[in-house]
């Protein structure tokens, strides 16, 4: 049996079994549809989360009233907080559209730093190191840029490598690099893998998560509720199966979104149900019951619902152990993390901001007693900085931490709405995942290259959703800024999104222009340009190259399409090498095989010896 986590191909392969689809033409169909279903996920949580948080509408400073000699201003006539607004649908829409983008469309920064190494690397003596010096760099970027500019060079990049470097944003001298990709890249890479048939489902997830605390754990009517948890299992649970590493996180978010609005909003009385069945013992009780009861119901159904698969399900990487190679620098950090940061640190300073406004001194006395505490919190936070940042040379520590911190202060803010306190705490979560991929790794990763990678797509989907409502929630303020603080933003968050842009433009451009061979058409036909098309292979026997004429592999493959019935199983020649040539009847005809590329089937049958695969192939060899 297939040990792995495998149930996105069972939710693509239905629809293309039902449409009567072959796979050539499948595949071109089902990578939109899930970049689509991804785009409108991160649209319909924003959006929603925008119209469910009222906003006082912003008082327009008064201009300065120009005094006659000797006359004193009259005195300032105390203002009223204006009423709370229901957000507009247009501004909903903008804040939906902006969490569409960042999710699906924009890239992290890797752009800009590629193209300001590459001037470097044509310009400083003996190439650019890592001990270059930041005044040599920015010299040699100039004069790199000058070359370029003149027509004396170019930049030092192949087709490839445009959308092919920023996804890798973290260096590793002497280590396997470790994933940085993004929803874009995944989906102009093209490559059918399980995070790619996650995105729509993780964000269907999250989608319920909001709409428990947005709706404070209320439905209408027993039966609506009973269906929302079945719902809300489906969609959660469907990830172990389809994307085990995202199970983790959503589960745990579901959980604590049924207890922290059950616990807060659940009425207990003896006219509710929980409250009669519950009748006699302390209200505090029958809460705490009935709260623990609403979480295990919702983890219960996203574990038992797919008891199935979990039953014959064997968990070859299953050890974390602690992560002793290189650190990510915060330069490296701030390229992936950059835009989202940029927009999630403005808006909690403007948060901050608000309270301290809306906050009368006389409010700080009350913190006398709590001195001590906050004094000893402080110091925590400091000796895990410094620890984390010197002792373990975990570098992004010191940006870490502290803003987990002021998101955490800002959740606790007396009268927030929900809405916010559930981005705040998902801005935590995703910093502290960050933080966590310093620490530990998984055991059997490849150095840690696939617990950066998933765990890091994770952290993409929180912040893309809360960098957009926070962007949501700064806008309507930003004309009641001063000049001098507006235009400086307002020109860094351009800047910022032109340069995540620029791989959605560079990036994309390189891999549409990447093919096998130019004269192919572009076609929903997946092996049209086979006509057009050749293959080399490096022949160890006689050293040369083969060439390989697809055409011939074209008339085949249509041959068995058009006259093969059922499913009857190819022997199919194996090559020992990882994305060769090889298994392309199975692929392309939907037929099973006797076995695929190696590696591949050891890993995702982790826990049966690997010589079972190996000798499939050596059977293969000896059939022929």
């Amino acid at each position: 049996y297939l040990n792995y986590y495998y149930y996105g191909y069972v939710f693509v392969g239905v629809l293309v079994k039902w449409l009567g689809l072959v796979p050539a033409f499948a595949y071109n169909l089902i990578l939109p549809t899930l970049f689509s279903l991804t785009a409108l996920g991160a649209f319909s949580i924003a959006f929603n989360v925008k119209m469910a948080v009222p906003q006082r509408e912003p008082v327009e400073p008064e201009p300065p009233v120009e005094l006659a000699e000797g006359e004193q201003a009259a005195s300032p006539v105390p203002s009223h907080r204006p009423p709370l607004k229901t957000p507009s649908l247009r501004a909903a829409v903008m804040v939906g559209m902006a969490a569409a983008l960042g999710m699906a469309v924009l890239g992290n920064l890797g752009t800009v730093r590629m193209i300001l190494r590459g001037y470097q690397q044509l310009a400083i003596p003996g190439g650019l190191t890592a001990d270059t010096g930041l005044f040599t760099r920015i010299i040699g970027t100039f004069q790199g840029l000058a070359k370029v500019a003149s027509g004396q060079a170019s930049l030092p990049y192949g087709l490839g490598d445009w959308y092919w470097i920023p996804s890798r944003a973290i260096p590793a001298p002497n280590e396997v690099e470790p994933i940085t990709e993004f929803p874009f890249f995944t989906f102009i890479y093209a490559d059918l893998h399980a995070h790619m048939m996650a995105l729509p489902i993780a964000l269907l997830a999250l989608a319920w998560v909001f709409s428990v605390v947005l709706g404070r754990g209320k439905w209408p009517g027993w039966l609506a509720g009973g269906l929302g948890f079945v719902l809300g299992g489906v969609a959660i649970g469907a990830l172990r199966p389809t994307n085990t590493w995202d199970i983790f996180v959503y589960i745990v978010l579901a959980a604590l979104a049924v207890g922290y609005t059950w616990w807060r909003y659940l009425a207990v009385d003896e006219n509710t149900f929980g409250g009669t069945i519950l009748a006699g013992l302390p209200a505090w009780f029958k809460r705490l019951a009935l709260t623990a009861a609403g979480v295990g119901l919702i983890v219960g159904l996203s574990l038992l619902l797919y008891q199935p698969y979990a039953q014959w399900y064997g968990l070859g990487y299953s050890k974390v152990e602690l992560w002793k190679g290189t650190h990510t620098p915060s330069t490296s950090y701030l390229v992936h993390w950059g835009l989202f940061l940029f927009l999630i640190v403005s808006w909690m300073a403007w948060e901050t901001r608000q309270w301290m406004a809306e906050t009368p001194i006389s409010a700080l006395s009350k913190l006398k007693s709590r001195l001590p505490l906050l004094q000893g919190a402080l110091i925590l936070l400091v000796t895990w900085v410094a620890v984390l940042t010197w002792y373990l040379k975990i570098s992004v520590a010191w940006l870490v931490l502290p803003l987990a911190t002021w998101a955490l202060i800002l959740l606790l803010r007396p009268a927030q709405p929900d809405g916010k306190r559930l981005v705040l705490f998902l801005v935590g979560t995703g910093l502290v995942l960050t933080l966590m991929v310093e620490m530990i790794v998984l055991r059997g990763d490849i150095g840690r290259m696939n617990t950066v990678f998933k765990f890091y797509l994770q952290v993409w989907t929180l912040f893309a959703v809360s960098a957009a409502a926070a962007l949501g929630w700064l806008m309507p303020y930003l004309r009641t800024w001063k000049p001098g603080w507006r235009i400086p933003w307002q020109a860094a968050l351009v800047t910022l999104a032109t340069c995540a842009a620029l791989f959605t433009l560079l990036g994309g451009m390189a891999k549409i222009r990447d093919r096998m061979v130019s004269t192919a058409p572009h076609t929903l036909d997946g092996m049209a340009y086979m006509q057009y098309a050749g293959y080399e292979e490096h022949n160890a026997y006689t050293d040369n190259y083969d060439r390989m004429d697809l055409s011939q592999d074209y008339n085949a493959i249509r041959w068995l399409q058009d006259h093969v019935e059922g499913s009857p199983v190819i022997v199919e020649a194996n090559s020992r090498n990882l994305y060769r040539w090889y298994s392309r009847y199975t692929i392309y005809t939907g037929l099973p095989g006797v076995v695929g590329w190696e590696w591949h089937q050891q890993q995702q049958r982790a826990l049966n010896p690997g010589d079972w695969v190996t000798q499939r192939v050596y059977e293969v060899d000896d059939f022929y």
